[in-house]
């Protein structure tokens, strides 16, 4: 039955990308988007989390200028939307977590990462936990036998690396009862006992533990030490019909990370600005990290778990999802 489940959800996200080409064929095609001063405008499909935060610090600090970008960011509530848009050309770039890549991937959709976006690290590996009121009875990973878990898109990264990370604690999956609900909604429904546990991500974790809420499974950790968690990507039509466009896109983005790694002050100091996180809460979230280079190996893991959990029908080849510029 969840097998079943599961491919429905694949045929509607496969969907919904090819209304997305539909709607692209009469857009103008695929050509940059550049004026008389050898400026490229273009649009980057991105979630207002903290994860994207180094894209706006970089265009705040003059990396994307230097390179001759312009970056309107689209923001969007997931990759479900952001992976059409991309694909019709509507963004030129987009951010998404590695397993919605994968999926498309999988399924024949034309796109390729480029850019690592977000991941974690020894130390930085905090930022998205499941979490329990402090009176509730679930005092271990144990306890979530039998328990509702919420998280914010089913069959995606949040559950794929819980339900992993539950088997390495004795735990089977199968018998906690997952439920998809916004992660800004999940402190009204834990509090109010609609859920049993919630996974939650930055700036909602330390909300949550800020009323007493106490982490029980650090998922991402128990996954991968160097979980590769999104990506940076665009079109395979984009990318072959402006290869310069991508590589100064891809060289902007590293350099946004390099500097997001080595200030995480700044990272706080600009959350506000497009994530809508009150200064005081910026100052005291849990940080995660930004990598420079793919953790190839934790992506590999991805898509093993991904195919182990019916999300694929058979593997993707990590070399063809990731086509880094050259040059």
């Amino acid at each position: 039955m969840m097998g079943t489940i599961r491919r429905r959800r694949l045929r509607v996200v496969i969907a919904a990308v090819a209304v997305g080409l539909a709607a692209g064929c009469g857009s103008g095609g695929t050509s940059a988007q550049t004026d008389a001063e050898g400026v490229t405008t273009v649009k980057v499909g991105l979630i207002p989390i903290t994860d994207v935060a180094p894209l706006y610090l970089g265009v705040q600090k003059g990396f994307f200028n230097a390179q001759k970008l312009k970056i309107e960011p689209q923001l969007a509530a997931g990759g479900a939307a952001i992976v059409p848009a991309v694909v019709s050309n509507s963004n030129q770039f987009g951010f998404s977590n590695n397993v919605s890549l994968i999926v498309a991937k999988s399924k024949g959709v034309p796109l390729q990462a480029i850019t690592p976006g977000v991941g974690i690290a020894p130390g930085n590996n905090e930022a998205c936990q499941v979490l329990v009121p402090d009176d509730s009875p679930i005092r271990g990973v144990k306890d979530l036998s039998g328990k509702t878990l919420a998280v914010n898109t089913l069959n995606n990264i949040g559950d794929v690396t819980i339900r992993a990370a539950l088997e390495k604690k004795g735990v089977d999956p199968g018998t906690v009862k997952f439920t998809e609900i916004g992660f800004p909604d999940m402190v009204t429904a834990i509090e109010s006992d609609r859920i049993d546990a919630a996974w939650e991500c930055e700036p909602f974790v330390t909300s949550l533990l800020q009323r007493g809420a106490r982490s029980v499974l650090n998922n991402y950790a128990e996954t991968h030490p160097n979980l590769a968690v999104a990506s940076y990507f665009t079109s395979t039509a984009y990318a072959e019909s402006n290869p310069d466009v991508v590589r100064r896109f891809d060289a902007a983005v590293r350099q946004s990370l390099e500097y997001a790694n080595a200030h995480p002050d700044e990272v706080r100091k600009i959350l506000p600005s497009y994530a809508k996180i009150p200064a005081e809460q910026a100052a005291k979230i849990k940080m995660i990290a930004w990598p420079t280079t793919f953790q190839r190996d934790s992506i590999e893991e991805l898509v093993r778990l991904s195919q182990k959990y019916e999300l694929i029908e058979k593997p993707v080849s990590v070399d063809d999802l990731i086509q880094e510029p050259k040059g």
